[in-house]
């Protein structure tokens, strides 16, 4: 936990005291470099949840996403704004890597970007857009890498062509998505050739632009024997890690986008040092080495 009481902080969003909230805020560092992480498993931590927010230290995802968007009530997004700013002007050390999910930019993403610019965080994940053009003021903005969100119908039909250097990250909102293009959410199956085919596009375009694939969330969070075979069904198409709900779907999402650098290790050495060879019936020749250096090197 970052802090032992809180019972301070939660009276703070209670009233919405930003004048407290901002004077509690320490000098943010900007120095201590933050890690890169193999992008496994994104869990979603509302500003306003205090509770939440104070857990974030101990929590195993690989991403932790700071979220001033939906599930901020309107009337709690400027405290929660604040008390983002102060966890993170407190968290010392951290081992994942931090990223804030702003509002849209016509609403007050923009002046968010400005206000986090001086925190320390791996990057900024940028909602509702629609094409490159959109996002085009953001990179003036800030000198953080961007997150995106790929849940509007015209941003999906683009995404081949949508790159950029500072982009890193992909997130499919399915639902989203879905609701766009006036489908129910009953097709949500994974069974369903028409969701195989929307996150097979998101895939292949995501790892064409060599940008993240992040699977999307799936809202049935009591249901783990669900959210495995979703992850099972996402790693195999390609798609590299999930958003997550719960810390128990963190620890399933982590273990299964896992994978073995050991024996990925071994295979680059032996094929650098012998060239190709034979292991347990797999012929090792460049290809096979090339995705295992891959594996090593992600």
């Amino acid at each position: 936990m970052i802090f032992k009481d809180i019972k301070e902080l939660e009276e703070i969003v209670k009233n919405n005291d930003i004048t407290k909230a901002e004077k509690l805020i320490s000098n943010p560092s900007k120095t201590k470099k933050l890690p890169i992480t193999p992008k496994r498993s994104a869990l979603m931590v509302s500003g306003h949840q205090v509770k939440h927010l104070n857990k974030i230290d101990e929590i195993p995802a690989d991403i932790i996403i700071l979220n001033l968007e939906d599930g901020v009530p309107k009337e709690k997004k400027e405290i929660a704004k604040y008390m983002i700013a102060l966890f993170l002007s407190y968290y010392q050390n951290p081992d994942k890597e931090l990223v804030i999910r702003i509002n849209p930019l016509n609403e007050s993403g923009k002046e968010e970007i400005k206000f986090f610019e001086k925190f320390n965080i791996n990057a900024l994940r940028i909602p509702k857009v629609n094409s490159i053009e959109d996002i085009d003021d953001v990179f003036f903005l800030t000198d953080k890498d961007l997150h995106i969100s790929i849940e509007t119908k015209e941003i999906f039909i683009k995404l081949k062509d949508f790159n950029h250097p500072k982009l890193k990250v992909f997130y499919i909102g399915i639902y989203d998505l879905l609701n766009e293009l006036n489908i129910s959410h009953s097709i949500i199956n994974p069974q369903n050739p028409f969701i195989h085919k929307i996150l097979s596009d998101f895939s292949l375009y995501s790892n064409y632009n060599n940008i993240h694939p992040m699977g999307f969330v799936y809202q049935q969070y009591k249901d783990l024997e669900g959210f495995k075979k979703w992850c099972l069904l996402q790693k195999n198409m390609g798609i590299k890690g999930m958003g997550c709900i719960t810390p128990t779907q963190v620890d399933i999402a982590n273990k299964i986008f896992s994978e073995n650098k050991e024996f990925a290790k071994m295979i680059v050495e032996k094929f650098e040092s012998e060239g190709p060879f034979t292991i347990d019936g797999l012929y090792v020749d460049e290809p096979i080495y090339k995705n295992y250096l891959m594996i090593l090197n992600n």
